[in-house]
């Protein structure tokens, strides 16, 4: 029950580089033997990244949900949001981990430092780089700021990421537009 959660909410496909979630998961276990972690999504990867959780001795920690209707629920067990992708635009991860109250570790990728405060909410960390990542994840779960990242990620969402501020976000372009600023 006390044990903390590093979880991944995420398609099982390349561009999404849960190896390297994985790889940063076998570092992190090293440092926190009770630490889990949960994989959410489905895809062409699965076996693969399954056959990897075997070679790097976490089949006892690490835990394939597939895909699941219920995020928000599965989420509120995760004590760290993460993204470990190469390429992304800007992800709803991210904001559903935020929306969530929780602390993020994620890949320098698209929007990921719109939401991500480096070091306020939670951490961004080179591409590919899980020996940062896990480092990062390792601050979080052995700091006293989980709990302060997690209220300033709840905060962010709130504040530019729920609907009525993107509402009051896009009336105001609209009315700047119709007054030809």
């Amino acid at each position: 029950a006390n044990d903390p959660v590093i979880g991944i909410v995420a398609n099982l496909r390349p561009v999404k580089s849960i190896d390297v979630f994985l790889r940063a998961a076998q570092l992190v276990k090293n440092r926190i033997s009770g630490a889990h972690f949960v994989i959410v999504g489905e895809g062409e990867l699965e076996i693969s990244l399954k056959r990897l959780t075997q070679e790097l001795g976490l089949s006892d920690c690490v835990y394939f949900l597939g895909r699941r209707h219920d995020i928000p629920q599965v989420v509120s067990v995760f004590d760290v949001g993460v993204l470990s992708s190469n390429s992304e635009s800007f992800s709803n991860t991210i904001v559903e981990y935020l929306a969530s109250g929780l602390p993020v570790v994620c890949t320098d990728v698209g929007g990921a430092r719109e939401a991500i405060e480096d070091g306020v909410n939670g951490f961004v960390v080179p591409i590919g780089d899980y020996d940062t990542m896990s480092s990062r994840i390792i601050d979080i779960l052995e700091g006293s700021k989980v709990k302060a990242m997690g209220t300033l990620s709840r905060r962010k969402a709130e504040e530019f990421f729920s609907l009525p501020s993107m509402l009051t976000k896009y009336e105001d372009i609209y009315l700047g537009y119709k007054e030809g600023i």
